[in-house]
This record gives structure tokens, C-alpha cells and sequence, in this order.
């Protein structure tokens, strides 16, 4: 009698496998990893300490976080990054060999920084989280630049 679940049989230990693969990783796609899932974090730290007056009681400081639809816009990408980095380059999952992955990933992070930036800068009174989440965001690109310039088409130097 055959088992109803073939592919678990064939499966090695578990946690030795991902492991290997998580250390095998270039030093990009662990930038990219790791930097990405630390912004989706960073979104609910305080982004911004919005000063509010109230008329004859005083003032008081509102601490808001990072969701607003920017955030939204920048957790959506990032984890999605994250994701399409996990499987392009750590699992076993059959990918399109013709797509030039590298290139989306690069264009992808760089639309997460350009994102993150505007966020901050658009923002009242931004707090030390969102330029926090600037600098992850930078670090996704360079994560995604250094996985890009090895694959990059090499211009012929004239001799």
C-alpha cells in the first residue's frame, strides 16, 4: 500500500537541509533577507511624534506608527521580496530559468527604497524608526544590487 503523502518520504531531516541552504546564500540575497524582514518589523516601532495643541489644556505628543498606506505599500513589497529571494535562491521549488530574477528582485527593492523614502519624508515630525527603516530599505538594495552585478552584461572594453 502506497503512503499518502510521497513527497514527505523522499524529504530529508528536518532543519538540516534549510540550513545548508540558508548558509550557502550570497552575501546579497542575505542582506535582502534579512534586512527586509527586519523593515516589516520596524513598521510598528514609532515613525512619527506628532506634537498636538490643545487650547488652554497644553500640548501632547501622539506617537503613530508606520502602517499608514505608505507602510502598507512598503510591507506588501517587502515581504514580498523577502519571499521571491527565499524561493528563487533557498528552496528546492523549479523556477523559470529565462526570467532574470536578479533584475526584477534589484528593480522591486529599489521601488521599496524609493517607497520608504518618500514615507519619511512626507511625514510630520518623523522619529528615529523611520530613518531606521530608510537605512533597511538601503540595505535591501544593496542586497539586491550585489546579487545583480554579477549577472549584469559586461560592456567589451575597446582595445
Amino acid at each position: 500500500m502506497k503512503s499518502p503523502t510521497p513527497l514527505l518520504e523522499d524529504a530529508a531531516p528536518p532543519g538540516e537541509p534549510i540550513a545548508e541552504r540558508l548558509r550557502s546564500l550570497s552575501r546579497g540575497s542575505k542582506l535582502v533577507l534579512s534586512a527586509g524582514a527586519l523593515l516589516v518589523v520596524d513598521l510598528f516601532l514609532t515613525w512619527q511624534n506628532l506634537r498636538v495643541e490643545f487650547p488652554g489644556a497644553g500640548t501632547a505628543t501622539v506617537p503613530l506608527d508606520g502602517w499608514d498606506a505608505w507602510g502598507l505599500l512598503i510591507a506588501f513589497t517587502s515581504i514580498g521580496l523577502v519571499v521571491v529571494v527565499a524561493v528563487v535562491y533557498a528552496s528546492d521549488v523549479e523556477i523559470d530559468e529565462d526570467i532574470r530574477w536578479e533584475l526584477w528582485i534589484l528593480v522591486a527593492a529599489l521601488g521599496l527604497f524609493a517607497a520608504t523614502l518618500v514615507k519619511n519624508l512626507t511625514d510630520d515630525a518623523s522619529a528615529w524608526a523611520s530613518y531606521v527603516g530608510v537605512a533597511l530599505a538601503a540595505l535591501v538594495l544593496v542586497g539586491a544590487y550585489l546579487n545583480w552585478t554579477p549577472t549584469r552584461p559586461r560592456r567589451r572594453q575597446r582595445s
